[in-house]
């Protein structure tokens, strides 16, 4: 068993919080990092995302898990495959 099945001793628990949100129709890997929960959402969730009664839903449901922020993570070329890369200061 992972920390992220069994939550962490603070009571955040990452795997009920991706659970919910796949209830609500959110496909999202979910990260604790301390009290912030990043939200990794497959592209067809991103949309789903931007809506104010799902975020909300989404923000709600994080707290219960244990959380007290949320981030977002959007997809990028590297995420789904591709050897594309942001350009980086001095290259």
């Amino acid at each position: 068993m992972s920390d992220g099945e069994r939550g962490d001793r603070t009571g955040r628990n990452a795997v009920a919080l991706a659970e919910g949100l796949a209830k609500l129709g959110l496909q999202c890997a979910v990260e604790a990092r301390a009290g912030l929960a990043l939200l990794l959402p497959e592209t067809d969730s991103v949309a789903r995302l931007a809506e104010p009664d799902t975020r909300r839903a989404a923000l709600a449901l994080a707290r219960q898990c244990g959380f007290t922020h949320v981030a977002i993570e959007l997809p990028n070329d590297r995420r789904r495959g591709s050897s594309a890369n942001a350009p980086v200061s001095g290259d």
